[in-house]
């Protein structure tokens, strides 16, 4: 009987397929990387503002994970690949300081056009709390999220974009799960309060 390789790679877990890597299969890392294409894509981009910037940092994310891919002791190889997009980004930002753009396109969507992070935000079913689902709050949420504190908008998008557990989120800051917790809470407090009043106004808390 005739089995899919990409389907049997499919179903395969993320450590099962950097060991396959390991050992001379190519698809393997393909596999991984479009398993976590958009996620990590998307966290770099809301964290940087910048597409080409995103793009760079994405890119070298996967080259240290091929490079390092021999070298992987970890339990898990999401939260190791997060550590090193973390940790790339934490360099990024002793070189450059940009602010957070929810309008560049990042994808096409169905009908051609295209589709940027903020209404991926205003659209996802991810987000833990309130979804933000109307067409019509798109601005509003892209403003909010823009304003959002620093910490709160690393911890709004890792969850929302990234898809990552809070015990992962946490593991991921170096802080106590309370206070990944917290920095959502506040995050989505200020959210619903300014898109409730229709200010985005706000800083450091």
């Amino acid at each position: 009987m005739y089995t899919n390789p990409m389907k049997e790679e499919a179903q395969r877990s993320d450590e099962e397929l950097l060991e396959s890597f390991v050992h001379g299969n190519a698809d393997a890392m393909d596999s991984l990387v479009l398993r976590y294409r958009d996620a990590l894509f998307h966290w770099f981009l809301g964290m940087t503002g910048s597409h080409a910037d995103a793009e760079d940092l994405f890119q070298d994310c996967w080259i240290r994970i091929i490079r390092a891919a021999d070298r992987f002791t970890a339990i898990s190889f999401k939260a190791w690949m997060w550590r090193i997009a973390k940790n790339l980004l934490t360099d990024y930002r002793r070189r450059q300081r940009g602010d957070l753009s929810l309008d560049a396109p990042v994808a096409t969507g169905d009908d051609g056009t295209d589709v940027s992070l903020g209404e991926r935000i205003a659209s996802s079913e991810s987000a833990p709390s309130e979804r933000l689902e109307t067409a019509d709050l798109y601005a509003k949420v892209v403003e909010a999220v823009r304003r959002l504190p620093e910490k709160q908008r690393e911890v709004f998008l890792l969850r929302t974009e990234a898809d990552l557990s809070f015990k992962e989120i946490a593991e991921q800051l170096g802080v106590p799960l309370n206070t990944a917790l917290g920095r959502m809470h506040d995050a989505m407090e200020k959210l619903k309060g300014w898109l409730a009043d229709g200010s985005a106004e706000g800083g450091e808390k």
